[in-house]
């Protein structure tokens, strides 16, 4: 038996440790290096990452999968586009923030309008991008991109309690966004929208993108934080995975 993990993030490498211990496991990601949003340098991650080449898991780091039927995965890398068998596919895509059109957040669509990873990436190199950012939710990024903004000395701006952003406003940028609180309304003068609410799972595998897609389990722990809880996170789904199969076949 052989099994496939997409994504190579905490939550990711848990899990393919775990299933490592008792089949092959190959793990793919886009991106060149283990560790997804906590970084490759983290140090839990790097131990996982030790951990998984000690139990001969196939790390295709660089690499995107694209398409998943059941018993084999559709991997792209630079060398070449081929099918790799799996009788078993984990989806660990990570999170991303809730969009404007799942927010409910209509009217224009100028510049300016993005989500709280993309932000918290563009501020990190040290560019003052906007003075007045508008940030919306409380998501796991929202203290991160609020420190960055106000440390390049923009004005950090948030909806007062009660209040839900209806529309954006604005011609080539941002110019506001239109809040309502019950029948009241109200225009909040900014220049940038950051979407920081409600984290969702990135699912963007063909095949493996619906809750009952045959063959996939969804490594997705809702509501844990911190890089170590969420590869023990993995980690436990899989092992669940685990037990299930050996009840099946018991």
């Amino acid at each position: 038996m052989s099994v496939a993990v997409v994504g190579a993030g905490p939550s990711g490498l848990g899990a393919a440790v775990e299933l490592a211990a008792t089949t092959s496991v190959t793990v793919v990601d886009r991106i060149p290096v283990a560790g997804g949003s906590a970084g490759w340098d983290d140090r839990v991650i790097r131990a996982l990452a030790d951990r998984a080449r000690a139990l001969a898991v196939d790390l295709r780091l660089g690499a995107t999968a694209l398409r998943w039927e059941p018993g084999r995965l559709l991997v792209a890398a630079p060398d070449a586009i081929a099918w790799r068998p799996a009788t078993h596919l984990f989806v660990a895509g990570g999170r991303r923030p809730a969009t404007a059109a799942e927010l409910g957040l209509a009217g224009d669509r100028p510049a300016g309008v993005l989500p709280a990873t993309v932000a918290g990436h563009l501020l990190e190199a040290g560019v003052p991008l906007w003075r007045r950012p508008l940030l919306l939710g409380d998501g796991p990024w929202a203290a991160e991109v609020a420190h960055l903004a106000g440390g390049l000395g923009a004005d950090v701006l948030r909806l007062e309690p009660g209040w839900c952003a209806r529309s954006v406003v604005g011609g080539d940028r941002v110019e506001g966004v239109v809040a309502v609180r019950g029948a009241a309304r109200r225009m909040i003068a900014c220049d940038a929208v950051v979407l920081a609410a409600d984290p969702r799972p990135i699912r963007n595998v063909e095949g493996a993108i619906l809750p009952d897609a045959a063959g996939v389990t969804y490594v997705e722990p809702d509501g844990v934080e911190g890089v170590e809880a969420r590869a023990a996170a993995g980690a436990a789904i899989a092992r669940a995975w685990l037990d299930a199969q050996a009840r099946r076949s018991a």
